[in-house]
C-alpha cells in the first residue's frame, strides 16, 4: 500500500474515532442533562401508572370486591403523584381529566360538554353502596387514554430547568392547601402516604441537579426533605399536624428549592417575560402579602398604575349621581364602618323598604378573584361594575347618564383629564369609571391578620384553639376543600386562576326541624346546566367575625349556626332532595370543642387595619 492510501486510511480511521468520540460525549451529556433525567424519570413513572391502570381493570373485570379494588386504587394513586407534579404543570387543561373534581369547571372557563372523569370519580364509584363494574372500567379505560396522551407528550415535549422548579413549586403549593385537607381524594384520605410519595419523587428530581454551587445546600435540602417523610410515616389523615407540618416542613422546603433554583441561575417565566399569572413563585410563603398578583384578575391586566385612578375611584364609590334617582352609591352597601358590608341579610335596592335576594359581601380582598357576584356573573371588578351600572334593583342608569353628570362637574373633569390624558375629551368614559372604581377596590387588601403574622413566623405563638380550628379547617371539617387556603375563597390552588362555585342545599333560615330549601337557582341563571342549580361561589371566611349574616342568602345570623348547617351535611344532610349538592351530605360529628375552635381560627383571620381611619364621604 502506498503511503498516500496509507495516510488516507490513517485520516479516515481518526475521522471516525472523533465522530464516535463525538457521539459518545453527546450521548453522555445527554443522558447527565438534568430536564432529560427529569422527563426519564416521569416517563418510568407513568409506565408505572399505567401498569396499576392494567391491573385494576383486570380486577374489577373479575368482579375482585370492594375490598380489593380500594387497595390497588390506593397503589394507583400514590404512583400518580409521583408525576402529577409534571402533569399539572405542562398539562393544566387536561390535569383535571386525571384528577379533577368536576370536569366541567375548566381554568380556562366553562366546558358544558365535559364531563367528569378520572381518578376522583373513579373513588366515588368504589365508595357507592353498590359498585357499577361497566362504569369503573369504563372510567378505567378513560384514564388510560389520558395517561398514554401524557406520555406521548411529555416524551416530545421541550423541557427546561425553569419548568421543572417551576412545576416543584407549584406542587409544594397543591400539598399545603389540597393535600392536606385530601381534597383529591375525600374517601380514601391517604394524604399522608400521598405526600410522601410525591416528596420521594422531588427528592429523586434534585438530586438530577447535584453539582458543585450547591452541593452543601442539596445536601441539606434532601435532609429536610428526608425528615418531612419520616415526620409523616405514622401519621395519617386525623392525625396529622397540619399547621407544625406547614411551618416545620413546607415553608422551609419552599425556601430551600428558591434558593437553590436562584444559585442556579435557573429564571422564572415572569423574569423572561413569556408570562402573567396570578401566583408570584417569589413569596416567601403562600401567606405573604405579594404571594397573589391583584392585577393578574383585572380586566386589563397590563393596565398600569396610577394613584389618579385610585383617587378617582374613591370619589365615584361615594357618589350618589351614579345611580339614576341619584340615590344610590357603592357605599350604601358596602359601609367602611361595617367592613364594606351592611350587616342585613339581603341588600338594599332602590326603593325604600325592599331588598334583594342576596346578600352584600365585603370587598376586603375581593380582587383576589377571578369572578364576581354570587353567581360568578362578572369575571372582573370591572365588569362587576357594568353589572350594578344597569341592574333595575340597583343603580337602574346608563352610562351615557352617568357620563353628562360628570362632564358638568368641573372637578370630575379635570380629574379625569388628569388621569386619563390619552384619551383627550373622552377622558370620561366607562372604561374609566369601571377602572377607577375597580383600581379603588384593589386597595382593600387585607392580608396581615394574626394568623397570617403567626404563620408566616413574624408572631412567635398563638391561641392553641386557633392552631386546633386551622387543622379541623383543613381536616375533619373539610373546611378547606372549598375555602381555600391563603384567601379562602373559592379561588383554586396551585394555580389560582379560576374561582368555582359549590351546590350547598343552603336553606332559607337556620331551621333544621322544618328546613326549606333556598329558592335561589343561582348560577343556573346564568349558565342553564342542571349541575349549576343552586350553586353558588363560595366566600372568604376572612373577616367573617365582621361580615354577619351570612351565605348568599343572609339566612344564618352566627357563625355557630353556619358551622352546624356543614356539620349536618347541608340541605341533603338535613333530608332535602339536592341531587346536584357538591357538599358532602355526611355528618361530620364535629365536637362542641371542634365548632369553637374553628369558630377561633376564623376569628384570628380577622385583619381590617386602616379601615377606621378611613375618610368618608367625596374629598377632593
Amino acid at each position: 500500500m502506498s503511503p498516500l492510501n496509507k495516510n488516507k486510511k490513517f485520516l479516515f480511521g481518526l475521522v471516525m474515532a472523533c465522530a464516535l468520540l463525538v457521539l459518545v460525549i453527546s450521548a453522555f451529556t445527554e443522558k447527565k442533562n438534568p430536564a432529560n433525567e427529569t422527563r426519564s424519570y416521569c416517563l418510568e413513572n407513568i409506565k408505572l401508572f399505567q401498569a396499576q391502570l392494567d391491573t385494576f381493570q383486570n380486577l374489577a373485570q373479575q368482579n375482585s370486591g370492594k375490598k380489593l379494588l380500594i387497595g390497588r386504587f390506593k397503589k394507583m394513586r400514590i404512583d400518580f403523584k409521583r408525576f402529577e407534579f409534571i402533569a399539572e404543570y405542562l398539562d393544566n387543561q387536561r390535569y383535571i381529566f386525571f384528577n379533577g373534581v368536576n370536569a366541567v369547571e375548566m381554568e380556562d372557563g366553562f366546558n358544558p360538554n365535559a364531563k367528569p372523569e378520572g381518578l376522583q370519580v373513579i373513588e366515588t364509584e368504589l365508595y357507592n353502596d353498590s359498585l357499577d363494574i361497566d362504569r369503573i372500567v369504563f372510567l378505567t379505560k378513560q384514564l388510560k387514554y389520558r395517561t398514554l396522551s401524557f406520555y406521548l407528550l411529555l416524551k416530545d415535549a421541550p423541557m427546561r430547568d425553569t419548568y421543572i422548579f417551576e412545576a416543584i413549586r407549584f406542587q409544594l403549593i397543591r400539598i399545603e392547601t389540597l393535600s392536606l385537607v385530601s381534597f383529591d381524594s375525600p374517601k380514601l384520605r391517604n394524604n399522608t402516604a400521598e405526600i410522601s410519595a410525591t416528596l420521594q419523587a422531588l427528592n429523586t428530581i434534585l438530586d438530577f441537579y447535584k453539582n458543585e454551587k450547591i452541593t452543601e445546600d442539596l445536601t441539606i435540602l434532601k435532609t429536610k426533605i428526608s425528615s418531612a417523610i419520616v415526620y409523616l410515616t405514622n401519621k395519617n389523615f386525623n392525625s396529622l399536624d397540619r399547621i407544625y407540618f406547614i411551618k416545620n416542613y413546607i415553608q422551609p422546603l419552599t425556601k430551600s428549592i428558591s434558593d437553590i433554583q436562584q444559585k442556579l441561575s435557573i429564571k422564572y417565566l415572569e423574569e423572561t417575560n413569556e408570562l402573567f399569572r396570578a401566583v408570584n413563585l417569589k413569596a416567601k410563603t403562600i401567606y405573604d402579602v405579594n404571594f397573589l398578583n391583584v392585577k393578574y384578575y383585572a380586566q386589563d391586566k397590563y393596565h398600569k398604575d396610577n394613584p389618579q385612578y385610585i383617587q378617582l375611584g374613591k370619589r365615584l364609590f361615594f357618589d350618589k349621581r351614579l345611580s339614576a334617582d341619584a340615590s344610590m352609591s357603592c357605599a350604601n352597601c358596602h359601609q367602611p364602618s361595617n367592613c364594606f358590608t351592611d350587616n342585613l341579610p339581603t341588600a338594599i335596592t332602590n326603593v325604600a323598604g325592599e331588598f334583594q335576594k342576596r346578600n352584600t359581601p365585603t370587598i376586603l380582598n375581593a380582587a383576589l378573584q377571578a369572578g364576581y357576584f354570587y353567581d360568578l356573573a362578572a369575571t372582573s371588578l370591572e365588569t362587576q361594575v357594568d353589572h350594578v351600572m344597569v341592574n333595575p334593583h340597583e343603580f337602574n342608569g346608563s352610562y351615557e347618564q352617568v357620563i353628562g353628570r360628570l362632564k358638568a362637574d368641573t372637578t370630575y373633569t379635570r380629574m379625569f383629564a388628569e388621569a386619563f390624558p390619552e384619551y383627550k375629551s373622552d377622558a370620561v368614559s366607562s372604561f374609566g369609571i369601571n377602572t377607577c372604581i375597580a383600581d379603588f377596590e384593589r386597595q382593600f387588601i387585607k392580608l396581615n391578620s394574626p394568623f397570617d403574622q403567626y404563620i408566616r413566623g413574624e408572631k412567635a405563638d398563638i391561641d392553641p384553639g386557633v392552631k386546633r380550628g386551622f387543622n379541623l379547617f383543613m381536616g375533619k371539617a373539610q373546611c378547606g376543600s372549598c375555602h381555600f387556603a391563603p384567601t379562602f375563597f373559592s379561588t383554586a390552588p396551585p394555580f389560582y386562576g379560576a374561582s368555582e362555585s359549590e351546590v350547598l342545599g343552603t336553606i332559607k333560615t337556620f331551621d333544621t326541624i322544618h328546613p326549606m330549601l333556598d329558592e335561589d337557582i343561582g348560577r343556573f341563571k346564568n349558565i342553564e346546566y342542571d349541575l349549576f342549580k343552586h350553586a353558588f361561589k363560595t366566600s372568604t371566611v376572612r373577616n367573617a367575625e365582621l361580615t354577619a349574616p351570612y351565605m348568599h342568602n343572609g339566612g344564618f345570623k352566627t357563625l355557630d349556626e353556619v358551622i352546624e348547617f356543614y356539620n349536618r351535611g347541608g340541605g341533603a344532610g338535613l333530608g332535602l332532595n339536592v341531587p346536584n349538592q357538591t357538599l358532602p351530605p355526611d355528618k361530620l360529628n364535629l365536637t362542641k370543642q371542634d365548632k369553637k375552635d374553628i369558630i377561633l381560627f376564623i376569628k384570628a383571620l380577622t385583619d381590617t387595619s386602616g379601615i377606621s381611619n378611613f375618610t368618608f364621604g367625596i374629598s377632593n
